[in-house]
């Protein structure tokens, strides 16, 4: 039966003319040949056929000569390539889940951090009204400058910095995204500061504000570290990546790396060769 093609179209020279042999004796077999291949609309037999490319987007496809349906040369196996996309697609989102996670909860911790340091309080002894044993009163006053908080926020700071970035690396410039991260941290920080002084209010009326000047120094301070995080760990990460592994796998995982921020092109390479 002849093949049927579309005018313009121009079907690739025969199994016979394509499987030369190349230099060193082996033969080349012609992508689309190595295996059966059945038309996805009919199930007729497409192995052997000539390969036809499209005038129009250069995609080699076979015709089917029983239904005429047109099937890019890169639909090979296709149970095969059926189950690795859903594995593929269950991969990527349980590595969204991942990332969600680790942002979410990562942020809930940050709100924590600052309800806590929003306040310091004592527990203050007065003497009772009665005379009979001394009473004791919680003074609630705003954030007050220590070094304890500045080296715990700084070190949490870092880590998250480093680790959001390497989380994020789909995103080329660094500083901006370790802006935004600085940024969601501080504004945790402050939601967290925001709620402690709703919850107490209810209870002491006249308390003061937290958003003073040492409780801001403390949240720049915070938000400054996890863009330093952001912006040195890519230096250290490719140190780490050429100290380890050999020269060849190293520049293979960098190379994966950087062009997961690089834009796909939009026809398979597959189907041009």
């Amino acid at each position: 039966m002849p093949l049927l093609t579309e005018p313009g179209q121009t079907p690739s020279p025969p199994l016979s003319a394509a499987a030369a042999p190349e230099a060193g004796g082996r033969l080349r077999v012609r992508l689309g040949d190595e295996l059966p291949i059945f038309c996805e609309k009919c199930g007729y037999s497409l192995h052997g056929l000539p390969q036809v490319r499209c005038e129009r987007c250069e995609i080699l496809h076979y015709a089917c000569p029983e239904c005429n349906h047109h099937q890019p040369i890169n639909t090979l196996r296709p149970a095969a390539q059926r189950i690795l996309g859903r594995i593929r697609a269950f991969a990527l989102g349980f590595w969204v889940l991942v990332k969600l996670n680790f942002f979410g909860w990562l942020l809930f911790a940050w709100g924590a951090v600052g309800t806590e340091l929003a306040y310091d309080n004592q527990w203050v002894s007065t003497p009772n009204l009665a005379g009979n044993r001394p009473a004791g009163t919680m003074r609630w006053s705003p954030y007050a400058l220590n070094i304890e908080s500045f080296i715990g926020t700084a070190v949490f700071a870092l880590v998250f910095g480093v680790l959001g970035r390497m989380l994020l690396l789909r995103w080329r410039r660094t500083v901006p995204v370790g802006a935004v991260l600085g940024a969601l941290v501080a504004a945790a920080m402050c939601a967290g500061a925001w709620l402690r002084w709703i919850d107490l209010s209810s209870a002491y009326p006249r308390i003061a504000s937290p958003f003073g000047h040492d409780l801001l120094l403390l949240v720049t301070w915070t938000a400054g570290f996890v863009v330093l995080g952001a912006a040195i760990v890519w230096p250290i990460w490719l140190s780490l990546v050429h100290l380890f592994l050999p020269k060849r796998t190293a520049q293979a995982l960098l190379d994966w790396q950087r062009g997961l921020s690089d834009p796909k092109p939009n026809e398979p390479a597959l189907a041009r060769e």
